[in-house]
């Protein structure tokens, strides 16, 4: 455990974890295109549909591993071996124990999957086998991967990035080779539980290595004020744990069961390449939670208030350049890589990206709300948040057949009536004691933030409604113009224009400075 600069180890963990899941993404696209065509859309539609079951059976693991990691950062930066071996010691229980909950709750739930799809679902063989093998993959991956979370911890997330970075392209490597020459889904799927294993042994492996006391067996103990904080905190989590699985794992299900494997088949494409885009923005942006954490424990608030705003107008540039080049290019790039009738209408498109700028300026409250243990403040909010996004979308999808349209406009409305205001409002009176008049100067930065990227949004897919000839080459020269466009007017209009009170410069207009001075 060495002493490490913050911001050198914030650059490296941004830059391996963004590289990383770059890599990923890209091997995700050639797997899901050879995946389609071997296996067929609706197979597609249940890979998405047992994705959304396990991620709500993964309701058990209830935050105790961020919990336990944000009381990792103290003891590390402390050189407290004991304290450190005595957490991991019980992270390793509390994994394993999650791990057997999880395999319960699958097996009673096997026998009810055909309540999950609307319509035959025997052509795509026998669900049952399918979600078992989904199940072992889930219930693998909480054996030894409790010792990702030191590396998190102690501002080495990088390692964690190329562990995951090399046994996922090579896990998809052969899930190709294996589909072109046996087009199996459950050999698939055997595959894929390989991997899982393997790549949380060799972590565990090189955990044990570069912390050799975590290889010790004497028996070590919590101390009763850090179990009581975790308690607090996992008893937080839980409402966070269930806010998330609402938001973000009924999606499909909702889909499924109300409109079949093919409709999940058609928006999985979408939230592919939308979380694929959320996992590189947040492995590069989050990667600096450890830093965040540090410097809470050494202690520095103004510098802290700082940090949090240059990282909010850092989040929502990156998050406002990002949705522009989904909004252009999404349609013409979904035509060309799987074809035509997996392309979505405008409306609908404008909406998911809308969507997701929404929920990346949430990044500097969730990465502040994580790094100081906020868990337990937050606890009601999270269940406000997926009552209204269950219950808007219900609505959309029954009363009003909105079909796709209403999962998504669920997710946006839990995010705008909830989210918006109550994760700020935390971060702010809780992590730094804000007062009204701070707060009320956050609410006019984040309403700039959101009206000036809402209509760059809708111009950027004005403009580009208007290139109807050319092909992907031209589309792509287009989104690259209208991505770099509309980074510079956002960051000038809301440093400059709108919120010039804003503690930091413009991020653009800094980095051109810095450039040229060097």
């Amino acid at each position: 455990m060495k002493n490490k600069s913050r911001t050198h180890a914030s650059v490296i963990n941004s830059f391996s974890a963004g590289l990383a899941q770059i890599l990923t993404l890209l091997m995700s696209f050639v797997s899901r295109t050879i995946f389609i065509r071997v296996l067929g859309e609706q197979y597609l539609g249940l890979n998405g549909l047992f994705s959304n079951i396990l991620s709500i059976l993964s309701f058990a693991e209830l935050g105790v591993g961020a919990a336990i990691t944000f009381s990792l950062y103290k003891p590390l930066a402390n050189h407290d071996e004991d304290q450190v071996l005595a957490l991991m010691q019980l992270y390793k229980k509390v994994y394993h124990a999650i791990a057997l909950i999880i395999f319960t709750a699958g097996i009673i739930v096997l026998p009810f999957l055909d309540f999950f799809i609307k319509g035959d679902g025997s052509d795509v063989g026998n669900i049952h086998i399918a979600f078992f093998l989904f199940l072992m993959n889930s219930v693998s991956s909480y054996l030894w991967n409790y010792k990702r979370s030191i590396f998190f911890a102690d501002q080495s997330g990088y390692i964690n990035s190329l562990n995951l970075m090399i046994f996922q392209v090579s896990g998809q490597l052969l899930q190709i080779l294996f589909l072109l020459v046996t087009p199996s889904y459950y050999l698939y799927l055997i595959i894929q539980i390989c991997v899982t294993i393997f790549s949380n042994l060799q972590i565990s492996r090189v955990a044990n290595k570069q912390y050799p006391f975590l290889r010790e067996h004497r028996k070590v103990s919590v101390p009763h004020q850090t179990l009581a904080f975790l308690k607090r905190n996992v008893i937080g989590m839980i409402s966070a744990k269930l806010g998330g699985i609402v938001v973000l794992g009924t999606d499909n299900i909702i889909l499924s069961s109300f409109l079949g494997l093919a409709t999940v088949a058609v928006y999985s494409n979408y939230t592919l390449i939308m979380n694929g885009m959320i996992s590189v923005i947040n492995q590069a942006v989050s990667a600096v939670t450890a830093s965040i954490g540090n410097l809470r424990a050494v202690g520095n608030p103004r510098k802290e208030k700082a940090v949090f705003y240059k990282y909010s107008m850092i989040s929502a540039l990156i998050g406002l350049t990002v949705s522009v080049g989904m909004v252009t290019f999404f349609s013409p790039f979904i035509k060309f890589w799987v074809g035509k009738k997996f392309v979505l209408d405008a409306t609908t498109t404008l909406i998911i990206v809308i969507g997701f700028f929404v929920s990346q300026l949430r990044q500097a409250n969730i990465n502040f709300t994580n790094a100081y243990g906020l868990y337990w403040e937050q606890r009601l909010k999270s269940i406000v948040e997926a009552v209204v996004n269950l219950i808007v979308s219900l609505i959309l999808i029954i009363g009003f057949r909105a079909g796709i349209n209403s999962v998504i406009l669920g997710n946006l409305a839990s995010n705008l009536f909830v989210n918006a205001w109550w994760e700020p409002l935390i971060v702010l009176k809780s992590g730094f004691k804000a007062t009204n008049s701070e707060i009320r100067f956050y609410a006019r930065f984040y309403l700039s933030e959101l009206t000036i990227g809402v209509a760059i949004l809708e111009l950027s897919l004005l403009v580009s409604s208007f290139i109807t000839f050319g092909g992907l080459l031209v589309h792509a020269s287009v989104t690259l113009v209208l991505m770099t466009l509309s980074a510079f007017t956002f960051d000038f209009l809301l440093t400059k224009i709108v919120v010039a009170r804003l503690p930091v410069q413009p991020v653009l207009i800094g980095l051109i400075r810095r450039f040229t001075r060097k």
